[in-house]
C-alpha cells in the first residue's frame, strides 16, 4: 500500500453546504504501485446549533488520478465538520493526512415544525407553534401573516407580525368574529427566511 499521506491538506467553505478541499499530491515514488487516486474522508462532528449526540457517519469521496482538489457536496450548514485525504493504489489505501476541522455557517431554517391554532373566541385566537426542526443557525426571528378570507373565497388585507425566536405562542386579538383567517408563518436567521407552514382557523360566531 502507500507509504505516506498527502500533504497540506487545506479546505475552502463556498457556502453552508459546500466545501473545496485542496491537498499536495504525494511523491510517486511513495504510491507503491499505480496511483489511482485520493480518497477523501469527511464527517460531520456537531451541529453548532444543538449539541447532538448521534452516530457519526463517515463519508467517503473518491478523486480519480492525479487530482489534487475536489468539492464535498451536501453539507449541512452551521456545523463543524473533520476531513482527512489518503492516496489509493491497486493494493488499497495509504495513510490518512491529519484531521482537518472546518466549520459551515449558517443557512436559512427549514419550516416551523408545526403551527395549531387553538381557543376560539369571538375577538381572538391563540397560535402555538414548534421551531424548526433544522435551525440551520441562531434563530432570530419568526414571521406571522394573516388575512381574512369572505365567503367567496376573496383574501383580505395582510397583516404581518416579527416575533420573537424565544416565543412559542401567540394571542391573535382585535379580530372579527365568525371570520374566517389564513396564517402563513416561518423562522429566519441572520441568513434570511425559512419555508413557511400555512394554517387556517376561524373566530367563533357567538358566545
Amino acid at each position: 500500500v502507500p507509504m505516506v499521506a498527502p500533504g497540506n491538506v487545506q479546505v475552502h467553505v463556498i457556502n453552508s453546504t459546500l466545501a473545496k478541499v485542496h491537498w499536495d499530491p504525494v511523491p510517486l515514488k511513495t504510491v507503491r504501485g499505480h496511483l489511482q487516486g485520493y480518497k477523501v474522508y469527511y464527517w460531520k462532528v456537531q451541529s453548532l446549533s444543538r449539541r447532538s449526540r448521534r452516530h457519526v457517519e463517515k463519508k467517503i469521496l473518491t478523486f480519480r488520478g492525479n487530482k489534487t482538489f475536489g468539492m464535498l457536496p451536501g453539507l449541512e450548514p452551521y456545523s463543524s465538520y473533520k476531513l482527512n485525504v489518503r492516496v489509493v493504489n491497486g493494493k488499497g489505501e495509504g495513510p490518512a493526512s491529519p484531521d482537518k476541522v472546518f466549520k459551515t455557517p449558517e443557512g436559512v431554517p427549514s419550516s416551523p415544525s408545526f403551527l395549531k391554532i387553538i381557543n376560539p373566541t369571538l375577538d381572538s385566537l391563540t397560535l402555538e407553534w414548534g421551531s424548526p426542526t433544522h435551525p440551520n443557525g441562531v434563530l432570530t426571528s419568526y414571521t406571522l401573516k394573516f388575512q381574512p378570507i369572505n365567503n367567496t373565497h376573496e383574501l383580505g388585507p395582510l397583516v404581518e407580525i416579527r416575533i420573537p425566536a424565544n416565543e412559542s405562542s401567540l394571542i391573535l386579538k382585535n379580530l372579527n368574529y365568525s371570520t374566517r383567517y389564513k396564517f402563513y408563518f416561518n423562522a429566519q436567521t441572520a441568513v434570511g427566511s425559512g419555508s413557511q407552514i400555512t394554517e387556517e382557523a376561524v373566530t367563533i360566531m357567538d358566545e
